[in-house]
């Protein structure tokens, strides 16, 4: 399974109200919430992929994150391992209540819940003990909720223009030990607040209607012959900030049935551990763009057939599948990049250096990556 299906899961499709709707109004209700949250960026430890993403899950009532201090402590609960021996780890879940209104002026109170999920590869220095990775996740968490940590390396990377920065923290735990943690610039993961939430959903809805957005991702869920298909989309606003935020494809009917909170809950679980029967690849038109949808077909417990395809733009795409990455680091590895010099940037109160290189893959994806470490006097 590509790098980028998990992460759509893990970031989009647990959606559901809190009371049982039928058929239409039920799928309504869900795309409303489903755009209303935005994407995360994902977590690397070295060379190591350490992902870190929200889920996003429906349901009625859930358990809240203890807090103790003001200070969020996040518990972490073992899922299984995948295929490649990668250990999978997610949080409780944390709820908040909204207010949803359907096409026809009707308002219901659904309940948001937000899961933190987590990677960790095969040969993490805690040796596949799994309880001291649960509470070495916890005591990460708990730091970096305080911002106890010391920034050790940042690396930019444009993928066809667009760029995203991500932050290495080194973390010094209570027995000693360290862990070297790839996460998202913290100042890009900044919280908004409800004011600043609805102030983007306006200036995102008039985006929209102009067709100022850029359709990153598109997801197909399929049931019983019946297909939702959600869009992943990159706004851009007139802070020059960017959001990310899943929609329904409006030009696509919408199914009568759909998933259960459990049944999304497990379709996720199953995909993540790389349970999915890998179906092939197909190219697709999608609002005027063709895209190239990799598909897998999954059984739930319940015997329910369940098939997810995920597609990726065929021209201008702005992020990398497992097999980019793969051939980028063969690429790096081979220093066959363009030099591209050095510049110098203050971050955090550190000075960092950076080497630029640019990178062109096989289908001419333009990948121009600069790695970035403290100056030394």
């Amino acid at each position: 399974m590509s790098k980028n299906t998990k992460r759509i899961e893990q970031y989009l499709k647990h959606l559901r109200p809190t009371e049982p709707e039928a058929g239409p109004h039920r799928t309504e209700l869900r795309r409303q919430v489903l755009g209303e949250i935005e994407g995360r960026q994902t977590m690397s430890s070295g060379n190591r992929i350490w992902k870190v993403a929200l889920a996003i899950v429906a349901v009625v009532g859930g358990g809240a994150i203890a807090t103790a201090v003001g200070v969020k402590l996040y518990r972490f609960h073992f899922e299984g391992r995948d295929a490649e021996g990668t250990y999978h780890f997610a949080t409780e879940p944390e709820t908040c209540e909204r207010t949803i209104t359907d096409a026809n002026g009707n308002e219901q109170s659904v309940t948001v819940v937000t899961s933190r999920t987590v990677s960790m590869s095969s040969d993490d220095p805690a040796g596949g003990d799994i309880e001291q990775m649960q509470s070495d996740l916890e005591e990460v968490a708990l730091l970096r909720e305080q911002d106890i940590r010391e920034l050790v390396r940042v690396t930019d990377m444009q993928v066809n223009g667009h760029f995203w920065r991500g932050c290495s923290f080194r973390y010094t735990l209570a027995d000693g030990r360290t862990r070297t943690i790839g996460e998202p610039d913290p100042d890009q993961e900044k919280l908004r607040t409800p004011v600043d939430m609805e102030a983007d959903l306006a200036e995102i809805k008039e985006l929209r209607a102009l067709g100022l957005r850029q359709i990153v991702t598109a997801v197909d869920t399929e049931v019983e012959g019946q297909t939702h298909r959600t869009l992943v989309c990159r706004y851009v606003l007139a802070s020059g900030r960017e959001v990310t935020r899943g929609e329904t494809d409006t030009e696509s009917p919408l199914p009568t049935v759909v998933l259960t909170t459990e049944q999304d809950t497990e379709l996720t679980r199953l995909l993540l551990l790389d349970q999915g029967e890998y179906l092939g690849r197909r190219e697709e038109e999608v609002l005027g763009q063709t895209f190239a949808f990799e598909t897998y077909q999954v059984t739930l417990s319940d015997g329910t057939v369940v098939t997810r395809g995920t597609g990726e733009p065929l021209v201008g795409r702005t992020r990398l599948t497992q097999a980019d990455w793969k051939e980028l680091k063969g690429l790096a590895e081979a220093e066959a990049g363009e030099d591209l010099g050095t510049y110098e940037e203050e971050i955090r109160g550190k000075v960092f250096v950076f080497e630029r290189r640019r990178y062109i893959l096989s289908d001419g994806t333009e990948v121009i990556r600069a790695n970035g470490t403290p100056r030394t006097n």
